[in-house]
């Protein structure tokens, strides 16, 4: 089942009504009211706009606003229990059964949260197992990593985070939330030894690429049996090899120049495009480098398959 912590929500502006004026901010012009809009970020993130200039209901909220449930995340059989909770809120009515009828998702986080003993080889093995080194980049996230392809258009982004969810859940911009549910400390507890894997698509054209969907009306993003984050594992890291042990003198030197390069793949690209001619492979002459380091950092013998983790 298909699972998000995130989704943006838009439909029609007649699926809204009984807006309270003195919550919702609004953007006159011209004595015309061109919006209203609504914002808060905790307990949870939601934001409510009623667009009158393109007759649009946006509505966009995380998984939090399912408070005790949070941690089934938001899917096909609480999407409705979800839009309940605002109209509970008393600063909108919305018309529940319209919007998730004819809504649509412009914007979403498909997540699964799996239970590992040692997230620091989860760590380690993103960093190193990159398939291409252009094309992709993993950097520091707040508790873990992101993945990242690098394009200049929105429309081919793919952005994977992975993060220790328990350290996440701890940060002071969460202790709201935890307070106002009645089982905060014990969902905090329940987290711990979680790694939580995120894929934000903020594209109506990536979400029917990466959740194989012929339109992007809720109920086909919610019914998509697609698994767009082991989709994008499987295009940006490579699967362990078998590594060949260290016993001659070219690969002595290589060990030197790695560590020259601070044990940095990206810095001995880097230098090596300075040294080698422009016809030459660079992803030849960069395979065994990425071979011997992944032999000392000792990848073949991590013990799990990521891919079966997120499978």
């Amino acid at each position: 089942m298909l699972k998000l912590d995130r989704i943006k929500i838009i439909s029609h502006i007649n699926f809204i009504n009984d807006i309270d004026e003195k919550i919702f901010i609004s953007n006159i012009r011209d004595n015309t009211v061109l919006y209203y809009k609504y914002k808060q970020i905790s307990p949870f993130l939601l934001m409510i706009m009623v667009n009158f200039e393109n007759n649009e209901l946006i509505i966009e909220f995380t998984g939090k606003i399912l408070l005790e449930g949070y941690k089934d995340l938001i899917h096909g059989g609480n999407i409705r229990q979800c839009l309940d909770t605002i109209n509970k809120m008393g600063i909108c009515k919305l018309d529940v059964d319209s919007i998730v009828t004819h809504g649509y998702v412009a914007k979403c986080d498909v997540t699964k949260d799996i239970r590992v003993e040692n997230f620091s080889m989860i760590v380690r093995y993103c960093r190193q197992q990159l398939k291409n080194y252009r094309k992709w980049i993993c950097r520091d996230y707040a508790s873990g990593v992101v993945i990242e392809n690098v394009v200049k258009t929105p429309r081919y982004k793919k952005r994977l985070v992975v993060y220790d969810k328990y350290k996440e859940l701890q940060k002071s911009e969460n202790e709201c939330f935890l307070a106002t549910i009645s089982n905060g400390k014990a969902l905090l507890d329940s987290y711990r030894g979680i790694v939580r894997f995120e894929l934000n698509i903020n594209t109506m054209a990536q979400i029917r690429t990466l959740l194989s969907v012929n339109d992007n009306s809720l109920n086909a993003v919610l019914a998509s049996e697609a698994n767009p984050i082991l989709a994008v594992i499987d295009e940006a890291l490579r699967e362990h090899s078998s590594i060949r042990p260290c016993t001659n003198l070219r690969d002595y030197e290589r060990v030197l120049f790695l560590k020259e390069c601070h044990n940095d793949l990206m810095e001995v690209e880097a230098k090596m495009r300075t040294l080698v001619s422009n016809k030459t492979s660079i992803r030849r002459v960069m395979k065994p480098y990425i071979e011997l380091y992944q032999q000392m950092q000792n990848t073949a013998d991590l013990g799990f398959d990521i891919r079966k983790m997120v499978a």
